[in-house]
This record gives C-alpha cells, structure tokens and sequence, in this order.
C-alpha cells in the first residue's frame, strides 16, 4: 500500500488564513536495487520542490507508492490499498487547507503516476496535474482525457524514451489551454530531474520554481467558492454556489446562474469554474422549489403564480452578488436555461446593473414590454435554440433581427438538444458562452 511519508499542512505555520491549495507530491518508493545515488537525487528533488511549493502558499504531503509492478498489472483487491492511501491523503489535504479544499493538485513522478492518476479518479478537489517522467498505460491516459477540465503540466527529459512518449500523448491530448510539456536533455528521470538541473543550471530558474509557480497560478483560478443563501422578497430561502476569483485588485463582473424547472444548480458545475477562471464572480443557485431552496415546498407542488415568481429569486441573486466585496455592480449577466431564462429575464427588466442574458433555449416574451425589454440593445443578449424546436426558434430569430446591439448573438444547434444538454454535445459550448460574458460585460 501506499506510505504517507510527510505532511506539511500549513505551508507558513500560521492559523490566520488557510493555504491557497494543497498539492499531493507522489513518487515510487525505491527497491533495493535503486538505492544508491539515483535514490539521493530523487530525494533531494522531493525536499526542494517540497520547501519550493510551501514558498509559493501551497500545503503539501508527500506519499510514497510501491514501484514493484505497474499499476495496469494491479487489478481488483491489488489496487484497493494504495486507492485507500490516496483517498486519505485528499482528505486530509483538504481538511487542513480549509475553505481552499477544493483546490488539490496532484504531481506524480515515473511509475508512481499511474497508480496516482488512477487511485484519485473519484477526487472532486483535484484541479491540476503535474506529471515528472510520468509513466502511464492506457487507462490513465483516458482517465486524463476525461478530465480535459483540469491542465497538466508535463516534465520529461528526452533520453527517458518511453516516459517521452507517454508524455507527449498527454500533452496532444489535452484540450485544456493551460495545459504544457518541457522536454529537456540528460536530466534523468522522476524527481531526479529537479536537482539534476539545479546542479547543471544554476543560474536559471529553477524546475521547482517553475511547477511552483505554475500551480499556483492555476489553482488561484479555481476561486474562492462557499455554499451561500439569502431571502427573497416573498420568504423564499435560496441556496447557491457563490464563487469568486482570487488575486484580483480591481472589481470584476458578475454573473448568475438559472437551472431549468427539472435540474438544480449543479448542472452549471463545470460552467461556474470556467467562469471563474475567466475572472467572473458567480452566483450559481438553487431558484424556488428546486434543490435546496424548499423552505416553501417542491418545485412541482407549487402553483402555477408561485413558479413564475422564480422571476424574485432572480432579481434577490442580483442584489446578493452585486453586495458582495470585489464585484462591480454595474456589470451584472445571467445564463438562463428554459424557465431559468425567463426569470432572468422578468428579474432584471429595468435593472441597469444587468448588462448581458444568454438564454438557452424556450424562452418567448411574455409581453410586448419585455420583448421592447431585450430587443431595445441596452442588455446584450445570446439566443441559444436547436433546430426541432422550430416555434422558439423562430421567436428568437425574430427577437435577433429585431436587435440594433452588435453584441447580441442567435446560435441554432442541430437537432432537439435543450439547455444544458449542449454541455455534453459540445464541448466548445461552454467555453463559447464565456467568452461572449467577457465581451458582453467588458468594461
């Protein structure tokens, strides 16, 4: 099983502030037969990535896993050892740093990759993937495919060939902008390669510096995310997400965030991040009768009048976010879904501080005020229908011609798909709807 060698929970020794994040540093345990110098060089790169990553703010433990046998030969109760190691290593990682829990990274070196990549794969907190001379079968690399969310950065050095080249397909693999691979020559392999370098460099940035300071940038833009809740005006207790970004000295734009009438906040769960590493504050909630704001009944139970009073709840998110300490007020979005669109809409009509709606799908104006509402180009706004729905479809198309604003946008998707089941349809989706918020509520 795996050995949890050390841990250093707070990277300063102070109880003010917890650490900005936590990184899990994995590296095979040596046998007998890689004892010896190579043994050294590994350990001393562990230490100073080690003190390097506690400089940058970030709590670390250090696990050793057993390299006698990959991990793709480790099947069923062989594996279930070091998954437990893994799994009480996250756990007190996230404990200790805090309101930053969910800001995990993983860094694996040489065999120990495998077994770490795969022991962590039910880890909600891990965002970010360092990799040194990772050694990987296929399973892993479809594990990092499925996680195209959270960058890796890869380090090899070029005389390891088969490290080389499971390095290399994960960077060609990877999605993720942030992601990145540095090959160098004649460093040696694992951890090896941190001290391997500061002895023939040492005068140049140092390797441990270099992931230090790549992982906290991005595990700073994870944000800062707590559960929240406020009051309507009518006696609704709503829940919700509040996220906001880290290392930010000016306001930034808000944005909310409306489920459908059948989901709950947590359909947004990959959205809410990608927004805030965007730099948006963001208010994801639970709207009446939905998840957990049920302090006045389910969502199905209530009356026609009280569901389409979600429009409070909207205009209660406003007020919420544009309190909050950091945030500009004046530059508030939504993103709509169905019956979440429709509040967005009828909570912020008239509200200056609404500048932007991307409203996804099923949503015609109630009136000819609210069709003047976002057709007058004083709120930018992003139709999002699919092809079968060809009433709707043919709302908004007239709701777009019928707009002077430059910034509003009409994207027809083909098929029945709805709100947010063109998440899983396309990938780019996502991604597309916050880069038009960067524009919409720009400055």
């Amino acid at each position: 099983m795996g050995v949890i060698t050390q841990a250093t929970a707070n990277p300063t020794g102070s109880t003010a502030a917890p650490p900005l994040g936590g990184v899990i540093l994995v590296s095979p345990a040596p046998g007998p037969a890689k004892r010896g110098r190579t043994h050294r060089k590994t350990y001393d790169g562990a230490d100073v990535l080690t003190t390097a990553l506690q400089a940058a703010g970030l709590a670390v433990i250090r696990v050793s896993l057993p390299a006698n046998g990959r991990t793709r030969s480790r099947k069923g109760s062989g594996r279930a050892p070091i998954e437990r190691s893994m799994s009480v290593a996250i756990e007190r990682l996230s404990i200790e740093c805090g309101d930053n829990g969910d800001r995990i990274a993983l860094i694996a070196a040489a065999e120990a990759a495998d077994q770490a990549l795969l022991s962590s794969r039910n880890a909600w907190q891990v965002r970010s993937f360092v990799l040194l001379s990772g050694r990987l079968s296929r399973e892993a690399k479809g594990l990092l495919i499925d996680w195209q969310k959270n960058p890796t950065l890869c380090l090899v050095s070029s005389e390891d060939k088969p490290a080389l080249r499971d390095m290399t397909d994960v960077y060609f693999t990877s999605k993720h902008p942030d992601s990145d691979i540095q090959v160098f020559e004649g460093l040696g392999s694992g951890l090896e390669m941190i001290a391997s370098w500061k002895q023939q460099f040492p005068e140049r940035e140092s390797l441990e510096g270099t992931v230090a300071k790549w992982l906290r940038r991005e595990l700073s833009a994870v944000g800062r995310a707590r559960e929240v809740t406020f009051t309507t005006e009518d006696g609704w207790k709503i829940f919700g997400n509040l996220r906001l970004p880290d290392l930010n000295t000016e306001k930034v734009a808000g944005v909310i965030l409306l489920h459908s009438g059948r989901s709950d906040r947590y359909v947004f769960a990959d959205l809410e991040r990608l927004l805030v590493r965007a730099g948006f504050a963001v208010l994801n909630i639970d709207w009446r009768g939905r998840g957990k704001s049920i302090n006045k009944g389910k969502y199905f139970e209530l009356s026609k009048e009280e569901r389409a009073n979600g429009k409070l709840d909207a205009r209660a998110a406003i007020d919420y976010l544009s309190s909050q300490p950091g945030v500009d007020s004046s530059r508030i979005g939504f993103v709509g879904i169905i019956h979440g669109a429709e509040h967005a809409v009828r909570g912020s009509f008239g509200d200056p501080r609404v500048k932007a709606l991307a409203i996804l799908h099923g949503y015609i104006p109630a009136d000819e005020k609210e069709r003047a509402y976002v057709t007058s180009g004083q709120v930018h706004v992003m139709y999002v229908t699919s092809q079968a729905h060809k009433q709707v479809t043919q709302k908004m198309r007239e709701l777009y011609e019928a707009t002077p604003d430059k910034l509003t946008r009409f994207l027809v998707f083909e098929g029945g798909a709805i709100g947010y089941q063109l998440f899983e349809l396309d990938d780019r989706f996502q991604s597309t709807i916050v880069e038009w918020l960067k524009e919409a509520l720009a400055q």
